[in-house]
């Protein structure tokens, strides 16, 4: 697990402030975010911004939505998502892309210090925003090839794991790994979809709904 530099973390934040700063004025973004469920008190809460104004570095991530890694101690790492409305991979774009050198890591792990017996861990930062404001605590992991063995030391207060892969192979392969190496127990996410979408068409309650009793 990579330790940052005082530098790195300056870095970090100063780009997550520049990029949150510029999604204010960008329309367009906010629009796309909208139609994702996250409104103005989300874009605040995660402080999601857009690449307007590269820091040196960050040239290829322009345009991009920015996805900062909030922890207690500050910003430790950037995801970048492409807000383009096509099939990225028939123009050869990677909807996901991460910093250069950066680390792996959960996302959302402010939500490891809520009161509760149970945490959903979420496939992507969206599906994972989706199940937090649903007032569920929530990890996430951007695939099943992000995860790394000391994850499940962050999940063991918790009684109980709850795996929310989407409703597809890929899916249900994260849901087994988490079973495997976790114990958790998946959620019956309905085919096709996923847990952003289940909450664009229902809201909380449609998350909510899947949860044991």
């Amino acid at each position: 697990m990579q330790t940052l530099s005082d530098e790195q973390r300056r870095f970090f934040e100063q780009a997550a402030s520049t990029y949150q700063a510029d999604l204010a004025g960008d329309t367009s973004a906010q629009a796309y975010l909208a139609s994702r469920g996250l409104g103005p008190d989300a874009l605040a809460t995660f402080r999601l911004g857009v690449v307007k104004r590269p820091l040196v570095g960050h040239e290829q991530y322009a345009g991009r939505l920015a996805i900062p890694y909030l922890t207690p101690s500050g910003v430790v790492n950037l995801r970048f998502r492409c807000l383009r409305s096509h099939d990225c991979k028939a123009v050869d774009c990677r909807k996901y892309l991460s910093a250069d050198g950066a680390d792996t890591n959960l996302y959302n792990v402010l939500d490891l210090r809520k009161d509760s017996p149970f945490i959903v861990v979420a496939e992507g930062e969206i599906d994972t925003m989706s199940w937090s404001l649903a007032g569920v605590p929530a990890v996430g992991l951007p695939g099943i090839d992000a995860w790394q063995k000391h994850f499940g030391r962050c999940l063991e207060d918790f009684d109980v794991v709850l795996a929310a892969g989407d409703g597809d192979t890929a899916g249900r392969k994260l849901n087994s790994l988490l079973a495997k190496e976790v114990k958790a127990r998946p959620l019956r996410i309905p085919k096709d979809l996923d847990s952003n979408k289940l909450y664009v068409q229902g809201g909380a309650d449609a998350l909510r709904r899947l949860l044991p009793d």
